[in-house]
């Protein structure tokens, strides 16, 4: 029998559903203008049944036959949407989900994913106009909450520059962008064409020029690409992750500058740790995964498959490893001696 609600799980490699009603529908009114025609809830179901079985191509397929046979299918555009968010193909995700809203403006779960596709195509305004209708008792009303911050800050800096733009020539050698948002920098496609990620860095900041830093502040370095973690090691080596540039610096104790690892391993570094034997940790935060670097440029992979790891820290004593993942709004333990069995705990 067909069931309400069949939400595809935008994790294809587990190849699951979202939880699905138990319970038939109830013969009423308002139910029965929502039950699908009989024969586009058979073709739904081929739809869900080849998804099951990794099929996405007749899947797709399947989910268009039944819309086509019921334009007001809301199930299935959802899910439409939701391979097509996937296959990162906002613009057709946008579309299917644009209709499921649509049809049931109170689908916070459709709401929810369409926002998120809107700010994946730098549709802010959009974004924000269906995140800010999403009610506060939603499972990831966290995340909305954060996104909306980072459209109004991100708007914000956007209307400064324009701002600036229309009213000042900048002078040689001179840094006039006094609210450069990360966010623009970190998915700005020429820059990281792979630099499309869940969930923008929910931080903003501003780029001091050299003129406004006085003693006893002074400037080590101001070449980098999206500066992010730091760490020391033994030695005094200092070690800056690039967002931007999938890379990390080192500055020696001389001041001298090199790339200590550029691309190999990392995607979107964002924390730093160093162990006594000064190996590097690493979270990359569009490569949902924590990875571990040798002194000798080896790269391990200790966590995969977390999703957006943000800070680390190392505690020297108990040789464990921290992190901070904003995914799911926890802190995890790693216990760096046991690698090979992944002994993650979740706080």
């Amino acid at each position: 029998m067909f069931n309400k609600k069949n939400f595809l799980l935008i994790n294809i490699s587990i190849l699951t559903l979202l939880s699905i009603s138990s319970s038939a529908f109830a013969i009423d009114e308002k139910q029965a203008a929502e039950n699908p025609k009989p024969a586009s809830a058979s073709v739904y179901n081929l739809g869900l049944k080849s998804y099951e079985q990794g099929d996405v191509t007749s899947a797709i397929s399947f989910f268009k036959r039944a819309v086509d046979l019921d334009p007001n299918f809301i199930d299935a555009y959802y899910n439409l949407g939701a391979i097509y968010k996937k296959q990162k193909n906002y613009v057709e995700a946008i579309s299917s989900l644009q209709k499921a809203v649509d049809l049931n403006p109170k689908d916070e779960d459709a709401k929810y994913e369409l926002a998120y596709c809107y700010m994946e195509e730098k549709n802010y305004e959009k974004a924000k106009k269906y995140y800010s209708t999403i009610s506060i008792t939603f499972p990831k009303y966290s995340e909305v909450a954060k996104n909306i911050t980072l459209i109004d800050q991100y708007l914000a800096g956007s209307e400064q520059q324009r701002i600036l733009a229309n009213t000042q020539k900048p002078e040689a050698g001179l840094d006039i962008s006094q609210a450069q948002i990360l966010a623009d920098t970190l998915v700005e496609e020429k820059e990281a064409p792979k630099k499309k990620h869940e969930n923008l860095l929910v931080n903003a900041l501003t780029k001091s020029s050299r003129e406004n830093l006085k003693e006893p502040i002074k400037i080590i370095s101001d070449t980098f690409n999206g500066p992010t973690g730091i760490a020391k090691d033994s030695k005094n080596n200092i070690y800056v992750a690039n967002f931007v540039k999938d890379s990390i610096e080192r500055i020696r104790t001389d001041g001298t500058k090199e790339i200590f690892l550029d691309k190999v391993g990392l995607l979107g570094p964002v924390g730093l740790a160093i162990d006594e034997d000064d190996n590097i940790y690493v979270a990359n935060y569009n490569g949902n995964s924590i990875v571990r670097i040798t002194q000798d440029r080896e790269v391990i992979v200790l966590v995969d498959k977390i999703t957006r790891p943000y800070y680390l820290f190392y505690d020297k004593r108990v040789n464990k490893l921290f992190a901070t993942v904003q995914g799911n709004d926890s802190l995890i333990e790693i216990d760096t001696r046991n690698i090979g069995k992944l002994p993650i705990t979740f706080r």
